[in-house]
């Protein structure tokens, strides 16, 4: 990597993919420049002509799967079967939700009167905001581009795309495919806007003054730059920095069923997955069942290209946490837990140029360990022991992060436990992550970040809000009573009549003829 540009390799095999370009500041301005130009016309599209774009968005999916598939298991090492799951799948429920849903999030929305205001109605409308952008994490490069662009348009918003460095070929490539779709179907190209640049021009993008709205996907150190990059033009942000999701299982009901959706949760894309299982809570009754049947499971898996018959999980994208990854397991084994398996990088003899981490079972873990406060993003699933529900939900509260959880229990009082007390943004129960398939809104509380993706809250969240309040009737309008008007004549008499009137119109019913007698005598 040079100063003008990146070359992109496969971190399942080392192989090479090809150079990216890295945007400068007056590339950056160029680019914005361009996207309000696009929007200015953008805005006036009926959702009709927006559903037309989506339709034929979602038929250039379906027609070239493969194509999205590899590009996605090229630039991140993730086998077909995991861009399948969080690559295409998601995108396509993401368009359907939106084709289905979208028009009637973003319609006008009535807002509920008072007596004192009986003669008004006041409704909201949602309105386009300008070019928007979304700085998005490196693990999902299709659904994490496409997300962002099918919100921001069907809002009737530019946008500007700023993928990780480290999937920037992807990034690229899906980006130009949705630019040529829209060229095809007469709109203007530009309204889709990619950027690749280093950290030090990424300032420069998101103190954009030409910049409505910022999403940005990664880490906190990350998000506090971009949120006091951003505090410079006043431009709001949602912010959604990753978890150390829990998963807690109460009983052995159904248990080889849910330790498969466990297993989704814990290894999908090597475990690269921001609402992914980070810690396994297992009550003590079920606790020595669930070690023995997840080694089952894990010790076996195969590692491996996406191009491979049998292989159950891909590399990495980097291998740039590796010592890390390897230290956190070290200490937690030092004070206590057990690696029942996995635990280091694995140099695949195939593919010795690629970024491999064994599938990793670490059992009594505890709150106290470091592995347990920091999120891994890496296939290691952690299985903490739970005397009792209430010290299940001490664990699983006991992080900084708060972004989803699973509960699993046959018994629904106990899942509604859960539930109602969990610090978390989301809640799947006896499920994994089915909010994101739902099209719920996306986002955490704690330091999991803050404001929502996804549903009709995403959609709303990058539109101006505008309160309208109307007469309901052409004959009555406001008026100023004679008591209250400028020059007022009586500011003592102004004083009693408004008395009079908060009375009247707040007041308990039996207080109501003192009230209006003020009000009477008073005007």
């Amino acid at each position: 990597m040079d100063e003008k540009s990146i070359t992109c390799h496969c971190p399942g095999d080392g192989s090479l993919l090809g150079r990216v370009d890295l945007h400068q500041p007056g590339d950056i301005d160029r680019s914005i420049r361009l996207a309000e130009e696009a929007q200015k016309s953008w805005k006036k599209t009926s959702f009709t002509e927006r559903k037309q774009f989506l339709l034929a968005l979602k038929k250039n999916i379906l027609k070239n799967q493969d194509k999205y598939a590899e590009i996605a298991c090229k630039d991140t090492g993730k086998t077909l079967v995991d861009a399948a799951f969080g690559e295409i799948l998601v995108t396509l429920e993401k368009i359907n939700w939106t084709l289905k849903n979208g028009e009637q999030s973003l319609r006008p929305t009535k807002r509920p009167t008072s007596l004192l205001t009986s003669y008004k109605h006041g409704y909201v409308q949602y309105e386009p905001i300008g070019v928007i952008a979304a700085l998005v994490s490196w693990n999902y490069p299709l659904h994490n581009a496409l997300g962002p662009i099918i919100s921001a348009l069907f809002a009737g918003n530019a946008i500007v795309i700023k993928g990780s460095e480290l999937t920037a070929w992807s990034t690229h490539q899906y980006c130009q495919i949705v630019r040529q779709l829209l060229e095809s179907l007469g709109h203007n190209p530009e309204l889709v806007q990619c950027v690749t640049c280093l950290p030090k021009v990424a300032d420069y993008l998101t103190s954009h003054p030409g910049l409505r709205h910022i999403t940005f996907i990664g880490s906190q150190s990350v998000a506090k730059l971009v949120a006091a990059s951003a505090a410079k033009q006043l431009t709001p942000l949602c912010l959604e920095l990753g978890g150390k999701d829990p998963c807690i299982l109460n009983d052995d009901h159904r248990l080889e069923e849910v330790l498969s959706i466990v297993m989704r949760g814990v290894f999908q894309s090597a475990g690269q997955n921001c609402i992914g299982i980070e810690r396994i809570i297992a009550l003590d009754t079920i606790y020595d069942a669930v070690i023995a049947r997840l080694y089952n499971r894990i010790a076996p898996m195969r590692l491996g290209m996406y191009t491979e018959k049998e292989v159950d999980m891909g590399a990495m994208v980097s291998n740039n946490r590796f010592d890390h990854l390897e230290e956190l397991i070290q200490d937690a084994v030092k004070q206590g837990a057990r690696l029942v398996c996995g635990g280091t990088r694995y140099h695949h003899p195939k593919y010795p140029n690629g970024f491999y981490f064994l599938p990793t079972l670490l059992v009594d873990v505890t709150n106290e360990m470091k592995i347990a406060q920091e999120e891994c993003f890496a296939p290691i699933a952690l299985v903490f022991r739970a005397n009792d529900q209430e010290h299940a939900l001490q664990i699983a509260n006991g992080t900084s992060f708060g972004l989803g959880a699973s509960v699993f229990s046959k018994d629904k009082k106990v899942c509604e436990y859960y539930v109602e007390n969990l610090e978390s943004g989301m809640v799947a129960v006896n499920d994994f992550g089915a909010f994101y398939l739902l099209q719920m809104p996306f986002g955490g509380c704690k330091q999991s970040g803050y404001g929502r993706f996804a549903g009709y809250e995403g959609l709303q969240g990058i539109c101006n809000s505008k309160s309208v309040a109307c007469d309901r009737f052409n004959s009555i309008h406001t008026g100023i009573p004679p008591a209250v008007d400028y020059p007022i004549p009586d500011s003592q008499k102004a004083w009693q009549f408004v008395r009079g009137l908060m009375g009247t119109v707040y007041g308990a019913w039996t207080g109501l003829l003192p009230n209006v007698y003020k009000l009477i005598r008073n005007s």
